[in-house]
């Protein structure tokens, strides 16, 4: 038996393979999946399946213009190419998918869909309003998964989950009573919560200790950027509120502004964006897809930013483009770590606390994090020449032996995590 776990994206989709062992042997990925440019005119979708054994043939598809390309186009050729490419693989073998759901609203555990109970993704899509990005294209595919492998079992495991401890006074808005029938109510729920379960137990493993004895401050950052705030395991403060939008600068994301910015720049913001099958408002598409780095350099490529900002050549006009959005960038994640240090160094030794990237950025951009550990030095942080590898491990320390705040870099997994989720689960 085989479980498959699948991330979906607004114009992506991540996933894994795993094949089912005895319950007293690891789960093992066989197979890691990937497709790019999902819904994106004028480029074509590419199909990447690497299988891990070394054996079995790898699949490079690139397939038709992705504007006429839809999620529930790409899970058929998924399976295809699973159980065409020599692994003998057939397609009733994949017993259970796990699918990441950006917004959970206040769900307090995952949930299970088959093809005869299917009626909680009403409730999903319903939720896509908070989250039109993601939650709305994670439905399509669920529902192409229950199509193409009837059998299956669907877990669906939200990233508003890890997120549910967190107190009321951080997740209460100050706004009056609505009359507007809504869906949830109105309040921070947070996301990146699979991603920060993984890093919680990734780093509990390796430093040979337990989930619960962990006190962090975590900076996920990539294209979607979020800080938290973790103390004895468990989300106490988090930069994501309601949507996705809140919190820190994003490739296309705005992060914090004053709200009433959007009505200025925007005047038509509350006029319909004219997605297909959702509404979106002017607005709110302008703020999650047209600003944040893309507004600030012209490219949410956090890379591309940093070697142009920091290359060499005379000073231009677009090096100072680069360096501002290099800047903007670094303050608004020096505002959210600091503030979730001194919360936590409020509560707990400060040999307690330690400091975590992640994320694409945060894994990968070596002159942020040793930026962002030199501005702490005040609190005797040190950055050790680990931090400037580009390999050592899924989990490795980048702080000073002298460093009295132990920094690291921890490789999201959040498709394992959800393979771990669903065999705790189903019991397999």
């Amino acid at each position: 038996m085989y479980l498959l776990t699948l991330n979906c994206g607004s114009s992506s989709i991540k996933g894994k393979l795993f094949n089912i062992p005895s319950k007293e042997a690891p789960l093992e990925a066989v197979a890691k999946i990937s497709v790019l440019n999902i819904g994106a005119k004028g480029d074509r979708v590419h199909v990447v399946v690497k299988w891990l054994d070394g054996l079995t043939e790898d699949v490079d598809e690139r397939m038709g213009d992705g504007g006429q390309v839809e999620h529930r186009h790409i899970f058929p050729i998924i399976l295809k190419h699973i159980s065409s490419s020599g692994s003998g693989i057939a397609q009733d073998d994949i017993k259970y998918i796990t699918h990441r759901i950006v917004h959970g609203g206040l769900n307090k555990r995952g949930l299970r869909v088959t093809k005869e109970d299917s009626h909680e993704l009403e409730q999903m899509d319903a939720l896509s309003r908070f989250a039109p990005l993601h939650n709305h294209h994670a439905v399509l595919c669920v529902r192409a998964c229950l199509d193409a492998v009837p059998n299956s079992t669907q877990l669906l495991y939200f990233d508003t989950l890890f997120h549910q401890t967190l107190p009321p006074e951080v997740y209460t808005y100050a706004l009056p009573p609505s009359n507007a029938p809504l869906a949830i109510p109105l309040r921070k729920y947070g996301f990146h919560g699979l991603s920060y379960s993984s890093i919680v137990h990734q780093l509990a493993q390796h430093t040979n200790t337990s989930p619960e004895a962990l006190n962090l401050v975590v900076a996920h950052l990539g294209s979607g950027a979020s800080a938290c705030c973790i103390r004895a395991g468990k989300s106490i403060d988090t930069t994501m509120g309601l949507t996705p939008l809140e919190g820190l600068v994003g490739g296309t994301r705005t992060g914090n502004i004053d709200p009433t910015a959007i009505m200025h720049h925007t005047p038509d913001y509350a006029s319909d964006a004219g997605l297909h099958d959702m509404h979106v408002t002017r607005g709110e598409w302008v703020m999650n897809r047209e600003s944040g780095l893309l507004a600030l350099a012209g490219t949410p490529n956090f890379g591309a930013i940093t070697t142009k900002a920091f290359g060499v050549g005379p000073e231009n006009e677009e090096k100072k483009l680069m360096r501002l959005a290099y800047d903007v960038f670094i303050d608004r994640v020096m505002a959210f770590v600091t503030q979730y240090l001194a919360k936590l160094l409020a509560q707990v030794p400060m040999r307690s606390v330690q400091l975590v990237f992640s994320g694409g950025i945060g894994e990968n951009a070596a002159r942020l994090r040793r930026d962002v550990l030199e501005r702490l030095s005040w609190l005797g942080t040190t950055v050790s020449d680990a931090n400037e590898a580009r390999r050592g491990g899924a989990v490795r320390r980048i702080s000073g032996d002298d460093s009295r705040l132990a920094a690291w870099v921890v490789e999201t997994d959040e498709e394992g995590w959800c393979a771990q989720m669903a065999r705790e689960d189903m019991g397999i």
